[in-house]
């Protein structure tokens, strides 16, 4: 595997679109622990940030100097880690203020849908307790086990891409993606 990568590296580093396709496939991974390093898993910019990862990427292909000595994956590592880093860092004014005027807009818009609708407040307080526990439990994962049920559930890939996406076994991410749906039961069942 490892001179597998290293052909693929060099193949990139020559200019080869489709090497570079497939690097940028190997290193999904690593971008996205990057990301959740700073933002949620169900954060939505997460989807924008992996296209900047992307970027980053392609742009250290260019920029990897061979001479200095060091491997291309930890340029490209090191690259994304200060990107993402300093990208957080830039937006967290503008993230504070977005969550306020959401956190207020969400709030208003739950009320008139319950004065609007006739909408039963019992049910409501049911349905809120229930999301806050399974987000609370959900939390409680690691993020690898995060990482699986976000892309099944929330992007709607199947186990097989998963599995291609994430450079792991397909015997892995269904045993991941069991357990930690195993350990989202037993929690809900332990507060209920």
């Amino acid at each position: 595997m490892d001179s597998d990568i290293n052909y693929i590296i060099q193949q990139s580093l020559n200019g080869d679109k489709n090497y570079q396709e497939i690097l940028l496939n190997k290193l999904v991974p690593l971008i996205y622990r990057n990301i959740y390093k700073y933002w949620d898993i169900n954060d939505p910019i997460v989807d924008d940030l992996v296209q900047e990862g992307y970027i980053v990427i392609l742009e250290s292909l260019k920029t990897f100097d061979k001479s200095r000595g060091v491997h291309f994956l930890y340029y490209a590592k090191i690259k994304l880690i200060y990107y993402y880093k300093n990208y957080f860092r830039k937006t967290k004014k503008d993230r504070t203020l977005l969550s306020i005027s959401k956190e207020f807009s969400d709030k208003s818009l739950e009320f008139e849908k319950i004065l609007s609708d006739k909408f039963n407040l019992l049910e409501f307080i049911v349905y809120k307790e229930e999301i806050t526990e399974l987000l609370s439990a959900i939390e409680k994962l690691s993020v690898k086990q995060q990482e699986i049920l976000y892309l099944y559930y929330y992007k709607r890939l199947t186990l097989g891409e998963i599995s291609k996406n994430l450079n792991i076994s397909y015997r892995t991410v269904i045993g991941t993606k069991y357990t930690a749906i195993k350990k989202i039961k037993n929690l809900m069942r332990s507060k209920g």
